[in-house]
């Protein structure tokens, strides 16, 4: 699994690496102007006070800007709200509302707003006649869901207006999100790729340029010192432009920020109280300085507990047909199950299992003694006794040598589980059973008590209500001085065969404390073995 992981982190990497460069060489051949512009102003003073080095961390309600990936973990519903004064009057702000649901990950709606005004209009004589505004706004749709314990999906929606006095042009665009966690701890990588297609309303000469947002965040010092970087190519734009950003909390709830871009240097501070958040963050621009402030709040109960209930519910129905012989709908049910709590092992575990058997096995619902031992067989596989998986297996083979589908079955268990011993020969007209029962029987005479026990304790896991398996165990026990475990299996032995009224003398004088008539201790138990 890790050298999986490794690969699928450096093919990852490359694929991301070479598609940037792809798009720099591209770029150089194209110059113009870029619409949509607006969009790269940020979104939640947190992330704008770390430089805007934000695509691998989106892990709150400003995803359905940075990241719509980020939105998948999210399990309580969250609202934020940005206001930003720039320069010259102009108004930049953000609203993000995202909601967990049960099966469709986290959904997110967004606003975001350029807003400028009060700009004189004249007219082809240089009259005043006015005035007019500039205005830029997006609403967007999103969706975050986790597809596997180290990758999150996500998708935009964007619906795009741009207003300059009376003239409008609006268009729908689809941004692409995705963030990654490699098989190296506490690293995080991100990528969002916006403008992948866009539908015009009102056409414009303005093309959207498809963007490429790259970036990786590291956790240091128990997750309180987050450092994160993000490399942005612009299809229409020359080069690659960086952003840079470290936060840390030297409180519980009390963080600090810096960030650095090719267009201004950051700094900022947050705070976080139960579900409430206020963040800060001013820029040092060209133009001068701009301060941006964000609250944000989470309510409602999470998502997460309803999850995982109807996960477990999904895993009980499971393990019920499991009982029943219904291999392939137990490897449904755990599928739903997994839907809704993906990092649960056990969950992750049975479907891996049940998906090799229901290949194999899709059924195994009679009556009869081969199919119950395939059901007994496979819930041992589910409680990861794979070696007691095997021998039942090998038991139902033994009674069945021509049973295709158990050998088949066999095998391709061992193959998943890296066993590689050949299979122990039976002997001919002899089952499991009775094989293991003789071999316990041989160790009792050779005086071998410990490995005459551990036959047939071996039977009783093929056969749990086998009388003399417990007899057996009984009389070894007793020749090893164990008289309370003596009586004890072999009152269970009477228990399943009332008719044995030898050993039913025998428990009487032993609980009387007295010797057997006409034999000496051991030599009685060989007789009554026999």
């Amino acid at each position: 699994m890790k050298i999986k992981r490794f690969i699928t982190t450096f093919l990852a990497f490359v694929f991301s690496v070479t598609t940037i460069i792809f798009f720099d060489i591209f770029a150089r051949r194209v110059t113009g102007g870029t619409p949509g512009a607006f969009l790269s102003w940020g979104a939640g003073a947190r992330s704008l006070g770390m430089g805007k080095a934000y695509v691998a961390i989106a892990e709150d309600a400003t995803a359905t800007y940075w990241n719509p990936a980020g939105l998948a973990p999210l399990t309580r519903q969250e609202g934020i709200f940005l206001h930003a004064m720039l320069w010259a009057g102009t108004m930049y702000d953000f609203l993000s509302y995202v909601r967990p649901v049960l099966n469709w990950g986290t959904l997110g709606a967004s606003i975001v707003r350029l807003y400028s005004g009060g700009f004189e209009k004249r007219n082809e004589y240089n009259e005043l006649v006015g005035s007019f505004k500039d205005e830029q706004l997006a609403a967007t749709i999103s969706i975050g869901k986790r597809v596997a314990d180290y990758l999150n999906l996500g998708a935009n929606i964007k619906f795009l207006r741009h207003t300059l006095d009376w003239h409008t042009n609006s268009s729908f665009v689809v941004d692409m999100g995705a963030i990654y966690k490699p098989a190296i701890k506490n690293l995080q990588v991100g990528l969002n790729l916006q403008n992948l297609l866009e539908i015009e309303i009102s056409p414009s000469e303005d093309k959207l340029p498809l963007t490429m947002r790259l970036g990786a965040a590291y956790k240091l010092l128990k997750n309180r010192l987050i450092t994160s970087l993000d490399l942005v190519k612009n299809v229409k734009v020359p080069g690659i432009d960086y952003h840079f950003g470290v936060e840390y909390w030297p409180l519980i709830y009390t963080a600090i920020r810096f960030g650095i871009d090719v267009n201004e240097i950051t700094l900022g501070f947050g705070f976080k109280w139960k579900d409430y958040g206020f963040d800060y963050a001013m820029a040092v621009h060209e133009l001068g300085i701009s301060h941006r402030l964000s609250a944000s709040v989470k309510f409602g109960p999470s998502v997460e507990a309803a999850r995982e209930k109807i996960a477990r519910s999904n895993y009980l129905k499971a393990v019920a047909a499991l009982e029943k012989g219904y291999f392939d709908k137990a490897k449904d049910l755990i599928n739903l199950a997994i839907n809704y709590d993906p990092q649960n092992k056990t969950y992750v575990y049975m479907l891996d299992r049940l998906d090799l058997i229901a290949r194999i096995v899709p059924r195994s619902i009679t009556d009869n003694k081969e199919d119950e031992l395939v059901r007994r067989a496979v819930m041992k596989y589910m409680d990861r006794r794979v070696d007691h998986t095997l021998e039942i297996l090998r038991y139902v083979l033994s009674l069945n040598p021509s049973n295709i589908k158990v050998q088949r079955l066999i095998q391709a268990i061992k193959e998943r589980e890296g066993i590689r011993t050949p299979e122990p020969e039976l002997a001919k007209g002899m089952t499991l059973v009775d094989q293991k029962l003789y071999q316990s029987l041989n160790y009792f005479y050779e005086g071998k008590y410990d490995l005459a026990i551990k036959e047939a304790q071996d039977v009783l896991i093929l056969e749990p209500n086998n009388a003399l398996a417990y007899k057996r165990i009984g009389s070894a026990f007793y020749a090893l001085g164990d008289t309370k475990k003596a009586l004890q299996y072999w009152k269970k032995s009477l228990e399943l065969d009332p008719t044995d009224e030898n050993l039913r003398s025998f428990i009487q004088k032993v609980e009387a404390e007295e010797k057997p008539t006409g034999v000496e201790g051991l030599e009685f138990l060989k007789g009554l073995e026999e």
